[in-house]
């Protein structure tokens, strides 16, 4: 695969172009995945307003007394969706599983530690702590490449 990047003044937006040859492999069939995932949204709602998030602003999504709550850098959106719902939605995104109640998207991982009973605890880059439930830990290692 060749990789090749242009400055251009002309452009306002950065446009990224994938030329393949047939058959697409899988390795250009998960790139081509992963870019469309950043102008992915999901429909969240705050007080009167409804948002489209992008994907990539979402660092997780978890519920709560069956509420799906979306929780960004800065706030946190209600959902109408379920989280399981999200999940099948958010397969082959950078989104995981990792507790009966949360899905974490792994861009936003700054670290994991194991914890006593087989669990991990996962710290994000905004210093929030999650819980990786054994259950869900071979799942997690897979996509985190552990």
């Amino acid at each position: 695969m060749k990789i090749v990047f242009h400055q251009s003044q002309e452009k306002k937006e950065t446009e990224v172009h994938v030329y393949y040859h047939e058959p697409l492999d899988q390795e250009t069939k998960e790139i081509c995945k992963y870019l469309q995932s950043f102008s992915q949204t999901i429909l969240a709602y705050d007080k009167q307003q409804i948002y489209h998030l992008l994907l990539k602003d979402i660092y997780y999504i978890e519920s709560v007394d069956d509420k799906t709550f979306l929780y960004t850098k800065d706030h946190v959106y209600l959902s109408k969706n379920k989280l399981y719902e999200l999940e099948n939605l958010l397969k082959k995104t950078s989104f995981i599983r990792i507790s009966k109640n949360t899905i974490m998207n792994i861009h936003y991982l700054k670290s994991v530690k194991s914890l006593l009973g087989g669990k991990m605890e996962a710290t994000l880059i905004n210093q929030e702590h999650l819980i990786i439930n054994r259950h869900y830990l071979s799942a997690f290692k897979k996509k985190f490449g552990l």
